[in-house]
């Protein structure tokens, strides 16, 4: 609704009110139409399962690509309490999972970000786990994959990684992506998010349908 409208609207509807009260009630009706869609754009991360034939290469079995995205919201950033120090890792912001809800080892991804003393972002990125292939239960050629960096701004992010096994690739990412293009690719779901109290930052959509494990929370190191 335009703010005239909605003006228009509220002014008809408590022309009895003394004028602090409908100031009040502006106040709170326009700061959470505000609230509800300031952001300063998203983390998105990607799973893709592929399997194929080893013999020429062509697909064998089912395909799972999921995504989902993180809000980098005022409020989102806020939770980033502490930087780290001599007796503490400071206050990290993680996501992880990407194995199949139907197969706990499979393999799953963790992503680490934390904000440095000279106002960096450093990123720690991680995954392993074992797949079974046609009754096969193998680990990948690169046990345990990680990847380190620092940025400077948010949108510097941009970052992959493959894992692959005889008949399997299984790759994951993670960028930062700005609010305008969100939706150039299509709907991505929202994870919830968790504080470090466990309490909630953001509900998030309904994952429960889709075939991949995702968990965010913030922690204290």
């Amino acid at each position: 609704m335009k703010p005239k409208l909605l003006l228009a609207v509220i002014v008809s509807i408590v022309k009895p009110i003394r004028l602090s009260s409908l100031a009040t009630t502006l106040l709170v009706l326009l700061t959470g139409i505000v609230g509800a869609v300031e952001t300063n754009g998203f983390l998105v991360f990607e799973v893709g399962r592929y399997t194929y034939n080893s013999r020429d290469g062509r697909q064998s079995g089912p395909c799972i690509q999921q995504r989902f995205k993180v809000p980098l919201t005022e409020e989102f950033m806020l939770n980033f309490k502490h930087v780290p120090g001599q007796n503490s890792s400071g206050t990290g912001f993680c996501c992880q999972g990407g194995n199949l809800k139907t197969s706990e080892g499979s393999t799953r991804f963790m992503w680490w970000i934390r904000k440095t003393a000279d106002n960096r972002w450093a990123i720690n990125m991680w995954g392993e786990g074992v797949e079974t292939i046609k009754g096969v239960t193998m680990s990948s050629r690169n046990p345990k994959t990680s990847q380190n960096l620092t940025i400077k701004r948010w949108e510097d992010l941009d970052m992959n990684y493959m894992f692959s096994y005889a008949g399997m690739n299984i790759s994951f990412t993670a960028k930062y992506v700005t609010a305008k293009d969100i939706e150039a690719g299509g709907h991505i779901p929202a994870a919830g998010v968790q504080k470090a109290d466990h309490s909630e930052l953001f509900r998030g959509d309904d994952l429960i349908n889709l075939p991949l494990e995702i968990s965010c929370l913030f922690q204290e190191g």
